[in-house]
């Protein structure tokens, strides 16, 4: 085993030109894809504003299509259980909560009338509460709400999630705290609904705040310079560093970073890419996950059409991996490895460390355009 991670690590610091395999190489160079047996989940579209709730296994077979009313987002998986939850793109009126092995519909969330969801869900260790970012637009607040899945998904409380336009949250390690990206951006649905209403007074931030009273453990922001880097989503590792990737409201050709790193009651440390990487990126960030080595990190820029990946124990970037309008990103159980989707309707697994991407060889994959989140249920 030490013998191996002194191996990965020294991958880890190899330049080199990635490897793009043709899809006809897929079996010969990819023998994972055939031993994954893990199914993934994300949110889907077709041609004609339809929208989808959707599967598909390791070879990029569609198992199965689950109607959606509007645009969905992100999905919260319930620990040891068939529910998920999928939220719709903000600003978003309905939560559904469905059978991940069939897609059936389990439950639904009735959004309050003075609050829109904002895309993302996120499920307590022991399954029985689900929290939701949304956007209390009236008083330009931001909050988490609290559902009971043990009671039929009734709203049964609400935290101020201490900053405005809340997006991504995830449980901290220790499984009591709630890290929170509130990306800074004020909207009213009577306005847009989408449109920036604040963009000289932009406030955004990371927060955590304790999962059952709602308290502020920890807060932490960018510099006043920054303040139009909408901090918008965000991954944990086991040992408690977060991820984060930032969307810039301002002028493209701004030198402006996309990536930080934030170990709570510090300062977000910001990491940049190359130049030439860094205006790739378009100013914009889809997606972050981290690896199962909890080393490597995937960041997805589909407006640049590239994935990034950074090396979170040394603070530097990598590599990237040309992936057209790719968003969104799934880790497998290997160490620097990803599945990817894209907006255009195709898949790809990629190896950050020895910078390939092989295509998913099923069509199936393909009459979808898939949306910006991804996630995996292993086998």
């Amino acid at each position: 085993m030490k013998q191996k991670r002194r191996e990965f690590l020294k991958l880890m610091g190899l330049g080199g030109a990635i490897t793009l395999l043709p899809l006809d190489a897929l079996r010969a160079a990819t023998p994972t894809a055939v031993e994954d047996r893990a199914v993934y989940l994300s949110t889907s579209g077709g041609d004609n504003h339809d929208y989808y709730f959707s599967a598909f296994n390791a070879m990029g077979k569609v198992l199965y299509e689950q109607p959606l009313p509007g645009r969905g987002h992100d999905l919260g998986l319930r620990p040891n259980h068939v529910d998920v939850a999928a939220v719709e793109r903000r600003p978003g009126l309905y939560g559904l909560i469905f059978d991940r092995h069939t897609g059936a519909v389990r439950a639904k969330l009735h959004c309050p009338e003075d609050r829109r969801f904002y895309g993302h869900a996120v499920y307590s260790n022991d399954g029985r509460h689900l929290y939701v970012t949304e956007n209390d637009f009236e008083h330009a607040r931001g909050v988490v709400s609290v559902w009971d899945a043990k009671d039929g998904y009734r709203r049964i409380a609400e935290f101020d999630s201490f900053g405005t336009g809340p997006h991504e949250l995830h449980l901290m390690p220790d499984g009591e705290s709630l890290a929170i990206a509130n990306g800074g951006l004020q909207t009213h649905p009577d306005r847009d609904g989408r449109a920036p209403l604040n963009l000289d007074s932009m406030e955004p931030n990371l927060s955590i705040i304790d999962r059952r009273s709602g308290k502020l453990l920890h807060q932490a922001a960018l510099k006043a310079d920054w303040h139009q880097l909408s901090i918008r989503h965000l991954d944990i590792a086991t040992d408690g560093t977060i991820a984060t990737c930032f969307q810039y409201q301002g002028a493209l050709n701004d030198q402006m970073p996309l990536v930080g790193l934030w170990v709570p009651g510090k300062d977000i440390r910001v990491i940049e890419a190359p130049d030439n990487v860094q205006y790739r990126m378009r100013q914009y960030c889809g997606s972050i996950r981290f690896d199962a080595s909890n080393q490597v990190f995937g960041v997805s820029c589909p407006r640049g059409g590239i994935i990034t990946f950074w090396d979170a124990k040394n603070f530097k970037f990598l590599t990237h991996i040309p992936v057209p309008d790719g968003c969104g990103i799934a880790a497998t159980d290997r160490a620097g490895e990803f599945v990817g989707t894209s907006g255009v309707g195709s898949g790809w697994r990629m190896d950050a460390i020895r910078r390939k991407r092989v295509e998913l060889p099923d069509d199936s994959l393909k009459k979808l355009h898939w949306d910006h989140h991804l996630r995996r249920i292993p086998a």
